[in-house]
């Protein structure tokens, strides 16, 4: 007798079948477009997360639309990441156009189409020229001279300094004071000319730069304005104060005659604008120059004569 087969059979249920998650880019949400010299530069910030949340690993390329009408394709720089474009117009073109843009994927998914912007082309002032700079009373003052192609366009002059890009400050003179002092540091300003159209820039055709080096080296002014007193075979010698404000004092010099040789009679570097001279005889000479906290000398005051 054959022993009895049992069979089992077990049957587990099969879920359904899910396709992938598909990554979309969101779209980019924050265009904005503005005008430097005779390019209109495009600025977005890269999408951040796929419209499921999910971080976007694969971002490819930002696809620019001009009046709906694709333009160009540019490499994504990064997710999240602001990134620009600049598109060069003609000189004196003054025709509306409006942009956007769409961001895809190596898989060829593509994000809805941002927000759009428009602007409208104008001319612009040129390059400003002779940029100076003078380090001096812990300060930096930089001048300049007006564009020479369209100044009566300039409304104001954007002044960058490389080390705080961020901080860039508008003035409407041909001038521009900085006391963010740092002895020994070397930074570059770059000055642009603007100008306003409505509630928006347009920025001139270049900046101009110049490499500054922080080490004051100009001298104080010359001592004017001499009188002396004689008293008791005493010389009361002053003179009017020199409005720099990083002055540390004064060289007071003395000569029996008028073309010296004059030999310096104060001790060391004085600070009030006075000298007494115990030593003093009739028709002595007197010369006075002044000295900055950085040991720039003035040149020596004319000589004059005491009574």
């Amino acid at each position: 007798m054959l022993p009895a087969l049992f069979v089992v059979s077990s049957c587990a249920k099969v879920g359904d079948v899910k396709p992938p998650f598909v990554r979309i880019p969101e779209a980019v949400t924050d265009l904005s477009a503005t005008q430097s010299g005779y390019s209109i530069v495009l600025t977005w910030t890269n999408p951040s997360r796929n419209i499921d949340l999910s971080e976007p690993t694969n971002l490819a390329h930002v696809h620019i639309l001009s009046d709906a009408e694709h333009l160009a394709a540019v490499s994504v720089s990064g997710a999240g990441k602001p990134q620009t474009y600049s598109i060069p117009v003609a000189q004196g073109s003054d025709i509306a156009r409006r942009f956007s843009v769409i961001v895809d994927t190596t898989r060829g998914k593509t994000s809805k189409v941002s927000n759009t912007v428009e602007i409208t082309p104008v001319v612009v002032p040129g390059s400003i020229s002779n940029l100076q700079a003078t380090v001096d009373q812990r300060r930096i003052t930089l001048t300049w001279d007006k564009p020479q192609e369209h100044p009566e366009l300039v409304d104001a002059y954007i002044v960058t300094r490389s080390d705080k890009p961020a901080e860039s400050e508008s003035v409407s003179d041909l001038r521009f004071e900085d006391k963010r002092y740092q002895k020994g540091m070397t930074v570059t300003y770059q000055v642009t000319a603007i100008r306003h159209i409505g509630d928006r820039i347009a920025s001139g055709t270049g900046a101009e730069s110049k490499e500054v080096l922080i080490v004051d080296k100009t001298q104080p002014q010359t001592p004017s304005g001499f009188e002396a007193l004689e008293s008791d075979s005493i010389a009361y010698v002053t003179w009017e104060a020199n409005k720099e404000t990083d002055l540390i004092g004064y060289h007071v010099f003395r000569a029996e005659r008028m073309d010296g040789p004059f030999k310096l009679v104060s001790p060391g570097a004085i600070k009030n604008n006075q000298f007494i001279d115990p030593e003093y005889k009739s028709g002595m000479y007197y010369t006075v120059s002044a000295i900055d906290e950085d040991g720039n000398e003035s040149p020596p005051s004319p000589a004059f004569r005491a009574p």
